[in-house]
């Protein structure tokens, strides 16, 4: 999925820059450690973010806009058909 594609990206940046700030500030290369623990941390939040989105594949959601689309259409010509029967007179 493309959003969650950007979102594994966005938090494979987000690691970089904790392990180059890191670096910068203890002055050595964090250890294997820490980098796992970084690592476990922010795909703990990756899985938690995408389970607070219900996000679902652009197809679907395109059919589902088609799907509602018809629907409309339909009511709007029952709705017609409906206030052209009222005002025929021979009924």
């Amino acid at each position: 999925m493309e959003s969650s594609q950007s979102l594994k990206i966005l938090l494979d940046m987000l690691r970089e820059d904790l392990k180059a700030k890191l670096t910068a500030g203890i002055g050595t290369a964090p250890t294997a450690n820490v980098e796992n623990t970084i690592s476990n941390a922010i795909e703990a939040l990756r899985e938690n973010l995408l389970d607070k989105f219900e996000l679902v594949a652009k197809a679907d959601y395109e059919a589902q806009i088609a799907l509602l689309e018809n629907i409309q259409a339909q009511l709007q010509h029952l709705e017609a058909r409906l206030e052209a029967l009222e005002q025929d007179p021979k009924s």
